[in-house]
């Protein structure tokens, strides 16, 4: 059996242990059993509070197999993972699971606010950001935890227009909608990738520092040599009136390797420098 919450099993003895405990107080409710139910209910709290850090130990210890439908859809819809050795494959599984189990996911938009997010969602966006740092360390990314899904493009206190994703670097939260997320997931070349873009940007954020190119004023028309979308196309897709091309050009540089080799060669090196990726021809 795949345990991919032990954080949950973990939970289960001392939610018996306090129905238990309940059912007695509930028996005779002016008995002290009341405080016996404190000796179930701090483990719980304790194990809610620390779940994520339980369940990365947890899958660090006994990594899971990927679903064989997760696994097919990586193949169909990541240039780089269908290229990877079966070495660098594991590794990369692997990655995802630990990577997946570490963000928290939070469902908007629909009848009630939640974490339901469907599992095979939570891997296809978390394939992204270990796509872009396979070659990095694995702690990448580390202070981006949060993972806000939108059914629908949606207003935010920075933005108050539509928009279909948004990076807060204060508070380590990605805001995608899912609707943009599947469309460029299901119909791969037919719409600009919000997820990417928006994952793209996170690391600019997190790594100032790195040596980026620096972008001709006519990169824009290399943009879309490369790019299945022009530039009106992107823009409409992400909900802004003007955006830095070089969020863009990383999502086109891992999922259109050939053609931005072949139309920014010098671009691409620098991105190599910062990225070191595993293509294989």
């Amino acid at each position: 059996m795949k345990i991919h919450k032990f954080s949950i099993i973990l939970s289960i003895p001392f939610i018996i242990l306090l129905v238990v405990i309940g059912y007695y107080i509930y028996q005779a409710p002016r008995s002290n059993y009341l405080v016996y139910a404190l000796i179930p209910l701090t483990p719980l709290m304790l194990i809610y509070m620390f779940s994520p850090q339980i369940d990365y130990w947890w899958l660090s210890n006994n990594p899971v197999e990927l679903d064989d439908r997760l696994l097919k859809m990586l193949n169909q819809t990541n240039p780089r993972y269908k290229q990877l050795n079966n070495d660098d494959k594991e590794e990369f599984n692997k990655r995802l699971v630990l990577f997946t189990a570490a963000r928290e996911f939070i469902g908007k938009g629909m009848e009630s606010d939640n974490n339901d997010v469907p599992y095979d969602i939570k891997n296809l966006i978390c394939q992204i950001p270990v796509t872009m740092t396979l070659d990095r360390s694995p702690s990448s990314f580390k202070k981006w935890e949060r993972v806000v899904l939108y059914k629908h493009p949606f207003p935010s206190p920075r933005f108050k227009f539509l928009h279909t994703m948004e990076t807060e670097a204060e508070d380590g939260v990605v805001i995608l909608s899912l609707e943009h997320v599947e469309k460029a997931l299901i119909q791969k070349g037919h719409h600009y990738d919000v997820g990417w873009h928006a994952y793209a940007e996170a690391f600019i954020k997190d790594n100032p520092k790195e040596n980026y190119p620096d972008l001709p004023t006519d990169i824009w028309e290399s943009i879309e040599k490369i790019s299945p979308q022009n530039k009106q196309q992107i823009l409409a897709t992400l909900g802004f009136g003007n955006i830095d091309a070089l969020p863009v050009l990383i999502n086109l540089y891992f999922n259109y390797r050939v053609d931005f080799e072949s139309t920014l060669p010098d671009i691409a090196r620098s991105l190599d420098k910062i990225f070191r990726p595993n293509f294989r021809a």
